[in-house]
């Protein structure tokens, strides 16, 4: 036995079932489309990790070490000019 918890009369409501199992139908197919998306695009990025190496370059091998090393502060200036004798 059924019972309904609608105010509405019984035969209007029966009106109803036919677009309540489609939306549960619709719904179902919904959740179905979306995990065969989400498992192909899992299986997709599992291979993309799996099968494609990184590329490995050594970016420090062409780098000019004697740039970056501090000097002394006094090589930078310019040499004092000599006093002048009187």
């Amino acid at each position: 036995m059924s019972v309904d918890f609608s105010s509405w009369p019984r035969e209007q409501e029966q009106s109803f079932v036919v677009f309540e199992q489609f939306n549960g139908e619709s719904s179902k197919k919904a959740w179905l489309a979306g995990g065969v998306v989400a498992a192909i695009f899992f299986f997709f990025m599992v291979g993309v990790y799996a099968g494609v190496a990184p590329d490995h370059k050594d970016i420090t091998k062409d780098m000019n070490m004697s740039n970056l090393t501090k000097k002394d502060k006094d090589s930078n200036k310019a040499p004092a000019p000599a006093a002048e004798a009187k």
